[in-house]
């Protein structure tokens, strides 16, 4: 499995994840301000994002700010930490588990995960990923066929933390 190809696109499986089933992309909304950190931590928390790109992969927002990720790109692998919303930004910081060989892989992520999260006039959010300069309108989950309420990976990321032993 090559995990630096895998880590390195990892910003790249969260984006389009998340804008797979929005249309298309606009610039940051006149007078939007930094949405409310708690108002973006109540829209994820308890929530799974589910990445294409990882053959059936995606990320939870657990409570207590863990997060835990599975990718099936190359081989089964899972994301184990946390995550925080600061000033309307949410980030993932994993570190990243695999079968090597006879043992167990393991990297941090190159650089954590970042979605800006802005609300314009109207009260909508929206969001960005890391440095993108196009914000996308937040959908909420029962719209979003890339999200789901509830940790819908959970069986994919224990069969796969017992099979590494972590």
């Amino acid at each position: 499995m090559n995990l630096k190809k895998m880590l390195g696109v990892s910003g790249a499986i969260m984006a389009a994840a998340f804008c797979a089933t929005t249309l298309s992309a606009d610039p940051k909304p006149k007078n939007a301000k930094a949405s409310d950190s708690q108002a973006v931590a109540n829209f994820y928390a308890g929530s799974s994002r589910l990445w294409k790109s990882c053959n059936g992969g995606g990320v939870y927002f657990g409570g207590g700010w863990e997060a835990q990720a599975y990718c099936n790109k190359t081989a089964p692998s899972v994301g184990l930490g946390k995550w925080s919303v600061k000033n309307g930004v949410l980030c993932t910081d994993l570190v990243w588990y695999w079968k090597q060989g006879d043992g167990v892989g393991s990297k941090p992520a190159d650089k954590k995960d970042c979605i800006a999260h802005v609300t314009d006039a109207e009260g909508q959010m929206w969001r960005r990923w890391n440095d993108d300069a196009d914000w996308w309108r937040v959908k909420p989950i029962k719209g979003d066929k890339s999200a789901a309420k509830g940790f819908k990976l959970k069986s994919k990321v224990n069969r796969t933390r017992k099979k590494l032993g972590v």
